[in-house]
């Protein structure tokens, strides 16, 4: 008798070759995360080899210093935060990253090896990782509180201690910006003083075991907002908001050294020389002055932090504008490629596939197949707020500002701004050419809707009809549109729904007819009256089955038709409670963006997932606003920190529904916990499921996917299995599944 191994070999390999002629399909990726940001924004600098390591606010970018290349590393590769601080290397050779979002990261890039750990407050807050510095096999960690004692090696990693007050001249709790070490002492920048201490004290818990500094007790130290330190042969410089001060030791008083009305961001001595990293470029300080190294060709002179290589180049990081060097030929900038911006307000993808992005005070952005492109060079888009972008039915580019009007880009490359002077858009009380409109919707038939935010008149809503450039047509106060400030809007099938900050939601029906305003009903729904769980609302949608959904400042609504109420929908923890946008993708799942996560929701009306950046690579849990890519299923989420796209393999729906797949083929079941998908089912066809002598096993009513088990909740057994998919009218399509049981 064959044994059951070989049994189990010769069905899978009869199944394979059963199945292989069949269609061959690839889903790798589902389920992966990709990270968007902007790197350009460096908030330290330091080298290593040939490698300069900036910590920047959308990750980590390594300069190639000899190729020029950048390397990035985010999240998706095991950051625990992109927004970082701080940077350090230990003994070991293993960097240490601090982030605003309460993690400090070990990363050891000869083992690729990754390890996240959590800072939090008292009051289970977690606490922004300012600065790191190494000290054997132990780590001073600044923090907006305090500074913590972080032993490496015990227990893989564990904070021993943190010290709040430093000192009977700070209060206690002060934000801790930088931290130095200098023999046996500790010196440390606060937001309101200097402290020090000696770090191999055991009582550093008491704070009269410090010693500090601050403009009220040390007065000769102007300045007491602290952001750097650095010592010139153990003697103690710091940097403040507003000059640079030297600590004499002998008598315990301060003396200035000069760049008063400068931010002094980093400070470093190399080669006996004092140089200072500013808000206006870079000082060095030779007895009894300083002088400045020269600005041209630079693309901006903020500078947050620097560093010296072997040969005396300077390698500093700026604000906003990558990395400069500068050696005796003069400097040289990278910068790194990417979004100009990491706040995405909005996001629109064209008939071509392209991603168009809204960044608000940043401008605007696209990304195609050759990777970022600023518009900022655009003239109707520069010096603008870019609010929300849209597509119409024609393929133009509508973007809408926070002052500037609305913006039409042809694809005959032709862009038009429609302001008070060429459109019924009107400026705000006091600022005519102030024209503010912060959203547009386009209809199903292609026209396009634009609240005018503030209108100094009635004006309430401009609409330009589908087809046309002109013979706009406005809606104003008297139709019932009474609040000025509406936030976002949505149009469907002949309603337009607009969310206002105060006043709840307004269902707008103009029954398909711009014109004529006589058929036309209002009906304005608040917290008072139809239970809205707030009335700051701040998006709608309406689902595959014509449910209304709400976002409010308070949480998710749904409409009940038969009470006329709208009935909340809890959010699963941590979600909300704020909730930002809501997107239906192909299968009718809803996609909901909090301020605290985003989640899903199935065509049931169940929460199936949860994504925060602690259980997921999404790249920040306050989430802004989502686009769903309808033939590739892509979800682009869009945050207040970058942008992610999550591969959900939900894709246009089969038009045949022979097309439709189920994968993976063969279905292995190892322990019970697998799925297989239906890929392109359209919503809402059924799934049924077969024995090959025609038995029902398993049918499907909603959804997509199916978990190997049959109408009891049994695992079927291994063989060949048929699929029947039949939609609403009644068209239908036959497979077949191989299953493996293991």
């Amino acid at each position: 008798m064959m044994n059951l191994r070989t049994r189990s070999k010769k069905i899978y390999l009869f199944v394979w070759f059963l199945f292989a002629f069949l269609c061959t399909v690839s889903f790798a990726g589902i389920g992966d995360w990709t990270t968007y940001t902007n790197m350009n924004y460096i908030n330290e600098v330091l080298l290593k080899g040939d490698q300069l390591w900036c910590a920047t606010t959308g990750g980590v970018a390594i300069l190639d210093i000899n190729e020029g290349t950048f390397t990035k590393l985010t999240n998706v590769n095991g950051l625990g935060g992109n927004q970082l601080y701080s940077l350090a290397t230990d003994s070991a050779g293993s960097f240490w990253l601090g982030a605003q979002n309460g993690t400090l990261t070990k990363h050891t890039p000869e083992e690729n090896s990754w390890r996240v750990y959590n800072f939090f407050d008292r009051d289970g807050s977690r606490l922004r990782i300012k600065d790191i510095a190494a000290d054997g096999e132990q780590l001073w960690i600044a923090t907006e509180v305090g500074v913590s004692l972080f032993l490496i090696y015990k227990h893989e990693g564990e904070i021993k201690e943190t010290y709040r007050r430093l000192g009977e001249h700070l209060q206690g709790g002060e934000e801790v910006k930088c931290v130095h070490l200098v023999g046996e002492r500790i010196w440390v920048g606060t937001s309101a003083g200097v402290a020090t201490a000696n770090k191999n004290d055991p009582y550093l818990l008491n704070y009269l075991r410090w010693t500090s500094f601050t403009k009220e007790s040390s007065p000769s130290l102007e300045n007491d907002s602290i952001l750097s330190i650095t010592d010139v042969n153990g003697a103690i410089i710091v940097g403040t908001a507003n000059g640079v001060f030297k600590f004499n030791s002998f008598d315990s008083t301060w003396q200035s050294l000069g760049l008063e009305n400068r931010i002094i961001k980093d400070l470093k001595y190399f080669d006996q020389k004092l140089y200072a990293a500013t808000n206006t470029g870079i000082y060095v300080y030779e007895h009894p002055g300083w002088t400045s190294l020269p600005n041209s060709g630079l693309l901006t002179s903020y500078f947050n932090s620097m560093t010296v290589d072997e040969v005396g180049t300077f390698w500093v990081g700026t604000a906003g504008k990558g990395v400069s060097a500068h050696d005796d030929s003069g400097w040289q900038n990278y910068l790194i490629d990417g979004p100009p911006a990491n706040r995405f307000m909005d996001m629109e993808i064209d008939d071509e596939g392209n991603l168009w992005c809204a960044h608000e005070m940043y401008g605007a952005s696209l990304l195609d197949g050759t990777g970022w492109v600023s518009l900022s060079s655009i003239p109707e888009i520069d010096k603008h707020w870019i609010e929300a972008v849209e597509q119409d039915n024609q393929g133009n580019i509508w973007f809408s500002s926070w002052g500037g009007g609305q913006m039409r880009y042809d694809r005959d490359t032709t862009w038009i701004r429609y302001t008070e002077q060429n459109s019924p858009l009107k400026g705000v009380l006091g600022a005519p050419w102030y024209v503010v409109v912060n959203d547009i919707a386009v209809d199903e038939r292609g026209n396009r809707w634009f609240p005018n935010w503030e209108a100094l008149d009635s004006t309430r809503v401009v609409c330009l009809p589908a087809q046309k450039d002109t013979s706009w047509v406005i809606f104003y106060e008297r139709e019932g549109i009474r609040s000025l400030l509406m936030q976002r809007v949505f149009a469907k099938e002949g309603h337009l729904y607009i969310c206002f900050r105060n006043w709840g939601l307004l269902d707008y029906n103009y029954n398909w007819t711009l014109e004529n305003k006589e058929d036309d009903r209002v009906i304005h729904y608040s917290s008072q009256e139809h239970h809205l769980s707030d009335d700051a609302v701040w998006c709608v949608s309406v689902d595959k089955d014509g449910d209304l959904w709400v976002g409010t400042s308070s949480g998710l609504d749904k409409f009940d038709p038969d009470f006329e109420r709208f009935r909340t929908v809890p959010l699963p923890d941590p979600l909300g409670p704020k909730v930002n946008d809501i997107a239906v993708d192909e299968r009718n799942n809803k996609w909901i963006a909090t301020s605290n996560g985003l989640g899903m929701i199935n065509g049931k009306g169940e929460f199936v997932g949860v994504f925060t950046t602690f259980n997921s690579k999404i790249c920040a849990n306050n989430v802004l606003r989502l686009k769903i890519d309808k033939k590739t299923g892509d979800v682009w989420v869009g945050t207040d920190n970058g942008l992610s796209r999550f591969e959900s393999g939900i894709g246009a729906p089969a038009e045949n529904l022979s097309q439709v797949i189920p994968f993976p083929n063969p279905f292995i079941i190892q322990d019970g916990t697998e799925i297989l998908t239906f890929d392109r089912l359209p919503y809402p066809a059924k799934v049924r499921i077969f024995t090959v002598a025609g038995e029902l096993i398993k049918e499907i009513k909603s959804g997509n996917q199916w978990n190997g088990r049959n109408q009891a909740g049994e695992l079927v057994a291994s063989g060949v299995y048929l699929f029947h998919v039949q939609n609403p009218s009644r068209k239908s399509a036959v497979g077949k599944i191989a299953v493996i049981r293991e």
